[in-house]
């Protein structure tokens, strides 16, 4: 570490260096010992190419970033760390691997000689030649990587998706030799799956994002082989959802009272207690739970690991007591200092749809539910029918809900007061006892 003299003042610089007789700044940083044999060398040295140290502060700090992430890589290797770390050295280096000048690309190749460990390029290096020459393979796990990346709150569905998708084809294949027949084979796997075309829909629209996106971000110039996709039939097979009669309701209670409250079962509950979705239960955050409000509540919003589906959704659910123990339960499990359920949420992203795989074959295995087609959507509409029977106007239904309504409680003002929603939310869960 070098002292400078910036004016009166006296600073010193973290990794910075000067050799005997020379002002010129370099980066100068040690191995930590258990890399380097992966680096081949003690210390790292750079010069900075230049005398200011304010101008070397900056430079001095991007390099130690890189560092950080490249050693974080060495000690955990991924396919997509070298991608991150081949694109930076890239971007450090000014070479445009769409057109790149040769004197950047012999430069490049200086550089990878000069990192060489053992007679060996460093996997990163190897893969930032790769984009260089254009001989590197994007494939499906990189595209599917990069989307989650970007696009975190779809984690899940676009794990499915690409699982299917290699399932199918038997290798992680470059995207771009992907076919147009390839993704018509896919679709007839999947309906040969029983699923209905609906569904198929629903695994094929990831795919056509993520592969989009990786054909735009990457420059590509190809076809994106998951647009304008046929199913055959789509939607012809759709049959109208189950509902949860107030006796299925009754047996669900049953079922669950006499079931570990675990944590899929206290999401089921607070579920079936107020008609909320699934995801945005399994997506709370631990602040999102009132509990010690004058009338206990969740407050839904938005989160980086989970949006809402409309803007309606953003709403307060007041909390019968049954939900309030649940949800005081699942704080009091949850080790994680900001979301309610680790299992399925984190910064990442929510998992709400496994979640919803293992209720609904849960649900349709208890006493009084079995051989019916409900799932855990089909509370919230039958909580819809238990608010109507108790007289809970419709804008207020919505409200509590979240469906988008052109009435008073959604569009004007402040909605109902939080107290109402409360004592028609206790009403309506008051018939399931009867």
């Amino acid at each position: 570490m070098t002292t400078f003299r910036i004016g009166i003042m006296a600073v010193q610089l973290r990794y910075s260096w000067k050799k005997p007789g020379s002002d010129v700044i370099y980066y100068r940083r040690r191995v930590p010992d258990d890399l380097r044999d992966k680096v081949g060398k003690p210390y790292v040295v750079i010069s900075c190419q230049t005398t200011d140290p304010r101008v070397a502060a900056e430079r001095i700090k991007r390099l130690a970033k890189q560092h950080d992430e490249e050693w974080a890589h060495y000690r955990s290797p991924s396919r997509a760390g070298n991608l991150a770390l081949a694109k930076a050295w890239l971007e450090e280096k000014k070479l445009d691997v769409v057109q790149p000048e040769d004197g950047a690309v012999w430069a490049f190749e200086d550089h990878v000689e000069e990192n060489m460990v053992g007679g060996k390029i460093p996997e990163p290096l190897q893969t930032a030649m790769e984009l260089v020459k254009g001989t590197r393979e994007f494939r499906l796990t990189d595209c599917r990587d990069e989307y989650i990346k970007a696009r975190p709150n779809g984690q899940d569905r676009a794990e499915r998706s690409f699982r299917y998708l290699m399932e199918y084809l038997k290798a992680d294949r470059d995207i771009r030799k992907v076919r147009r027949t390839d993704v018509n084979g896919f679709v007839q796997y999947l309906l040969g799956k029983d699923m209905a075309t609906a569904s198929v829909q629903r695994y094929i629209t990831p795919l056509k994002a993520a592969f989009g996106r990786a054909i735009r971000e990457n420059e590509m110039g190809i076809e994106n082989v998951f647009a304008r996709v046929e199913i055959t039939g789509l939607g012809e097979d759709s049959e109208d959802r189950e509902v949860f009669t107030l006796e299925q309701f009754k047996a669900l209670d049953a079922a669950l009272d006499k079931a570990n409250p675990d944590t899929l079962r206290s999401i089921l509950r607070v579920v079936a207690e107020t008609g909320a979705r699934l995801a945005e239960i399994v997506g709370l955050a631990k602040a999102d739970v009132k509990l010690d409000h004058l009338i206990p509540h969740i407050a839904l919003k938005p989160h980086p690991w989970r949006t809402l589906k409309t803007p309606g959704s953003t709403r307060r659910i007041p909390l019968t007591p049954v939900a309030q123990t649940c949800l005081r339960d699942a704080i009091s499990r949850s080790h994680d200092p900001v979301v309610l359920f680790p299992q399925y949420t984190s910064a990442e992203g929510c998992k709400a749809d496994t979640a919803s795989a293992a209720l609904v074959k849960w649900i349709r295995g208890r006493d009084g539910l079995k051989g019916t087609q409900l799932g855990v959507h089909s509370l919230r509409h039958g909580m819809k029918d238990l608010l109507r029977a108790v007289k809970c106007p419709s804008e207020a239904a919505d409200e509590i809900i979240g469906h988008a309504t052109p009435g008073m409680g959604a569009n004007y003002g402040e909605g109902y007061p939080l107290g109402d929603l409360r004592d028609w939310l206790v009403a309506a869960n008051a018939l399931k006892a009867r």
